[in-house]
């Protein structure tokens, strides 16, 4: 990760503005509420969709399809974007594609780790962005031991700083045999040299800066008021924070940890998250439902995010971060329709359920 300047997007940002039509609209995820597997898959076929959706018919079948599809769909686009840049653009826009590396990095050493997923099950995980892509993903999954898997990881990433970081929490997995603190040190080391990146670009990985800092400040809070709820149920004992957090947002530990022991000091941390948290946590201070409240925070994550289409620099990263977030969004939901399919959910919860990040 290196210091950018100059970076070049109008070429790139006007491709993506031409695709921003093709986008699933919160009124097409509506339509679809309700409909079975096979009614999904059809109706995709009328879309972008369409070759993804004939490329699963020959490795998946029924709802693994759906999920083939569209993690196939994810890829391929978020993949075309980057194409579209060259130079500190494509730089900057890399940067805002690494998080699918890291996820992709966690998710194999998740299924590795345990035995109860097959390897097509751990496969529809992975998004195909980057260079964990799936020949290396399935010879992953074929290790014996995650030690095998985490060298292989160590060997082919391109990273030289991550496959240093994955060693090192290897290592201490090994001594603690703490699978959850394992993940917590690879994301933080991702989003600890993602941060220090974005500020050497100065200005133009502002708006980057400013959406990767929000999602660790989410993260963290709610790790603070499960701790929170988790004490005043009497489940534990001891403020615990240390080791629990993610490094890199704007919100202090201190702040956190006061929040932990005081219901005021909830109240306090609106002001550090601005308008997005005000109501969300007035709504948790009265309700204490933590699945709300997370829903909530993602929900204005993704609307703020989407709307620099139309209110970001249209010469900068705030234009390819709307197009990512709204197709991650639309894989979401479009997940999210299917699982409600085969668990023929009730349609009104669904609704509820479903995120807005496509076009109006």
């Amino acid at each position: 990760m290196k210091f950018l300047a100059g970076a070049d997007f109008a070429y790139g940002n006007t491709r993506l503005r031409a695709r921003k039509g093709g986008l699933l609209s919160p009124a097409d995820c509506e339509r679809l509420v309700g409909k079975d597997v096979e009614a999904l898959l059809g109706a995709l076929d009328g879309t972008p969709y369409a070759q993804d959706v004939e490329a699963a018919l020959t490795r998946q079948h029924g709802l693994r399809r759906l999920h083939e599809a569209i993690r196939l769909h994810l890829g391929r686009s978020l993949e075309e974007m980057r194409s579209f840049y060259s130079g500190p653009a494509r730089e900057l826009v890399d940067l805002l594609l690494s998080r699918f590396d890291v996820q992709n990095v966690v998710a194999l050493l998740r299924a590795q780790a345990g035995s109860s997923r097959s390897a097509e099950d751990a496969l529809l995980a992975v998004v195909p962005v980057g260079w964990l892509l799936e020949p290396l993903a399935r010879e992953i999954l074929r290790q014996h031991e995650l030690a095998g898997a985490v060298a292989l990881l160590a060997r082919w990433t391109p990273d030289a700083a991550q496959a240093r970081a994955l060693r090192a929490a290897f290592a201490e997995y090994e001594r603690s045999d703490d699978l959850a603190a394992f993940e917590r040190a690879i994301l933080a080391d991702h989003f600890t040299r993602l941060a220090e990146a974005l500020e050497r670009a100065g200005q133009g990985g502002e708006t980057l800066l400013r959406f990767v800092r929000r999602e660790i400040d989410e993260q963290n809070l709610l790790v603070a008021l499960r701790l929170r709820s988790a004490l005043e149920r009497g489940e534990v004992t001891e403020l615990a924070l240390e080791g629990e957090l993610l490094p890199g947002g704007r919100v202090s530990a201190a702040s956190l940890e006061a929040a932990v022991r005081s219901l005021a000091a909830v109240s306090d941390l609106s002001s550090l998250g601005g308008e997005a948290w005000r109501a969300p946590l007035a709504r948790w201070a009265t309700t204490g439902d933590l699945v709300a409240l997370e829903r909530e925070l993602e929900r204005r994550r993704v609307a703020d995010a989407t709307a620099l289409f139309a209110e970001g620099d249209p010469l900068s990263i705030d234009v390819p971060l709307a197009f990512s977030v709204a197709k991650q969004t639309e894989a979401q939901n479009l997940r999210l329709l299917g699982e409600a399919a085969v668990r023929h959910s009730d349609p009104e919860l669904v609704r509820h359920q479903l995120l807005a990040g496509g076009p109006a």
